[in-house]
């Protein structure tokens, strides 16, 4: 009877190994943190390229500019960033209106242009701010802010076909804007500071639809 016994004492005490089952949940966990890493990293990356691929072209300066000196288009550089925060950049697209306005505070070159920046319209001493209308053909080619022109009193054409021609005044154009004109032609309207001298001639030029504008190089 001893033989049997033993026999069922070894089949009894038979079973899975002691420490499988907990081997196997080890191994799970170890797989799910795995995937869990994984998924992480992947999400980052996934990030980083959303917000490579969503940058937006803004103004920044490509070289220093001083406190209340006025910004040119020379000034002036599109750059693509990825910002989030309170600080509103300004668009690319507003190159033309930033152009020909003064700096509200001395920014460094590599600065990217954010609104607080610009200071609003205004005339310096001794200077007028005026409205021109310019008819076709009576502004340079490409005609935007920022540009030192000279302001033209044209007169229709005389006795053997001449124009004549006086100086008004010269100036700097803050803003330009386009509109339809008769039989649509391309009219303009600028925005143009002069020396107050030269304020009254400038206006009655425009009034008389006599101004045309011609642009002055930048010196060097």
């Amino acid at each position: 009877m001893t033989g049997p016994a033993h026999a069922r004492s070894g089949r009894a005490t038979r079973g899975p190994r002691p420490g499988r089952g907990r081997s196997g949940a080890g191994r799970v966990r170890v797989a799910a943190g795995t995937l869990l890493a994984v998924v992480t990293v992947a999400l980052v990356l996934a990030e980083g390229w959303v917000r490579a691929g969503n940058r937006e072209p803004v103004l920044a300066l490509g070289r220093p500019v001083a406190a209340g000196q006025v910004i040119t288009r020379s000034d002036l550089r599109v750059v693509r960033v990825s910002a989030a925060g309170p600080v509103a950049l300004v668009p690319a697209s507003r190159l033309a209106q930033v152009a020909g306005r003064a700096a509200a505070a001395g920014l460094p070159a590599g600065s990217l242009l954010a609104a607080g920046d610009i200071a609003a319209p205004s005339a310096g001493r001794g200077q007028a701010l005026l409205g021109v209308v310019l008819r076709p053909g009576r502004y340079p080619p490409g005609l935007s802010p920022g540009q030192r022109v000279a302001v033209l009193a044209v007169r229709a054409s005389g006795p053997g076909g001449r124009a004549a021609a006086r100086l008004a005044g010269l100036g700097v154009v803050l803003s330009v804007t386009a509109g339809p004109a008769p039989g649509g032609a391309a009219e303009m309207l600028a925005e143009v500071q002069v020396p107050q001298a030269a304020a009254l001639r400038v206006a009655a030029a425009s009034a008389a639809g006599q101004v045309t504008l011609a642009a002055i190089p930048a010196a060097g």
